[in-house]
């Protein structure tokens, strides 16, 4: 890797929370990775034996380990060198890691892989033009890409919240249309300023997401939406709140094919 994409690799924001968010998924079997995700993203990928897959911007190694369980060949990349270093001490041999930015896949030859997944991480990247040509020169004919991401109509950081009148439960967004960069605060409760955790996630419309998947020479060809697997504590709200989570989706998965 060139010195120039070693300096993006300390730059990165989820290199000062490496700890913190393995730890996260390893101590919480009740997390949106193990109860949502997972199950659903195996069922939508069916992943075969003798298929070849990308994890791009694989944090840890979380799901790159999940997909290595089907027999299909996995390689895996993150920006982060300290996630990557975690991934690769948690898992098994047959799977390789690289430490590389999203939009340079230089490990990767040309027209050679059958799918890459890219799972809550597209939105923490800033320029997904170049990420999506990437995944367009190192898929094969009609190879595909992955995306799970939070969903971008009702999940938009600072701008959108819940709100509760006359006993309804509901969604409100105050921006959407507008792309912007967001600071993620990680750690909402904690007090200690040197304990906070936070990174950068960029918010885009449907409409923007699809300008660039055509762009690129990628067409939509699935889409899903996942609700929350949470139920409310006994309360005046209850009914209301469980209701709203199978209304309102929490996550988007959607695959893009290559024309």
């Amino acid at each position: 890797m060139n010195d120039r994409n070693n300096q993006k690799a300390k730059q990165t924001s989820w290199n000062t929370v490496s700890k913190w968010y393995d730890d996260l998924l390893k101590k919480d079997p009740d997390s949106y990775q193990a109860q949502v995700i997972t199950p659903n993203l195996n069922r939508f990928l069916n992943l075969k034996k003798d298929e070849k897959v990308l994890d791009l911007a694989c944090g840890q190694g979380y799901f790159a380990n999940i997909f290595y369980q089907s027999g299909a060949t996995i390689v895996a990349s993150d920006i982060s060198r300290n996630l990557i270093e975690i991934a690769r001490e948690h898992s098994p041999k047959g799977i390789s890691y690289y430490v590389n930015p999203a939009h340079k896949i230089n490990f990767v030859n040309k027209e050679s892989l059958d799918t890459v997944v890219i799972v809550l991480a597209i939105q923490n990247i800033e320029n997904i033009a170049d990420v999506f040509a990437e995944c367009n020169r190192i898929l094969k004919k009609r190879g595909r890409v992955v995306l799970v991401l939070n969903h971008p109509a009702f999940r938009i950081p600072q701008t959108s919240d819940w709100s509760f009148v006359d006993g309804i439960q509901s969604r409100t967004v105050a921006k959407y249309l507008s792309g912007h960069k967001i600071d993620i605060d990680m750690t909402p409760g904690e007090k200690n300023v040197k304990k906070k955790i936070k990174t950068i996630s960029f918010h885009r419309s449907l409409q923007d997401y699809m300008k660039v998947f055509f762009k690129n020479g990628f067409a939509v060809t699935r889409l899903e939406e996942w609700i929350s697997h949470k139920k409310s504590g006994t309360g005046p709200r209850q009914n209301a709140e469980d209701i709203a989570r199978k209304e309102i989706p929490l996550f988007m998965c959607m695959e893009i094919k290559k024309m």
